[in-house]
């Protein structure tokens, strides 16, 4: 699987648990989780943690995408 078909993968499901789980079981390397970190601009410590690599992906991506989904369902209410 290539990094932009996980990204479609992930970026459409509903919760960061869900993504969270989707990415390790299919054990995507810190080298993949780096490579699509500097293509979406994330910013990444250099002897950062694979588990802190995917903490802050799935949060810059996903959890802007679900904050910004209910923000504007309260607002259109």
């Amino acid at each position: 699987m290539t990094n932009d078909e996980m990204y479609k993968r992930v970026i459409v499901m509903t919760s960061i648990k869900t993504a969270k789980s989707f990415i390790t079981t299919y054990d995507i390397s810190k080298r993949d989780l780096g490579k699509l970190c500097k293509k979406f601009n994330i910013f990444v410590e250099s002897k950062a943690t694979k588990d802190e690599m995917l903490d802050r992906f799935l949060g810059e991506t996903l959890g802007k995408k679900l904050r910004n989904k209910v923000i504007n369902k309260h607002n259109t209410r």
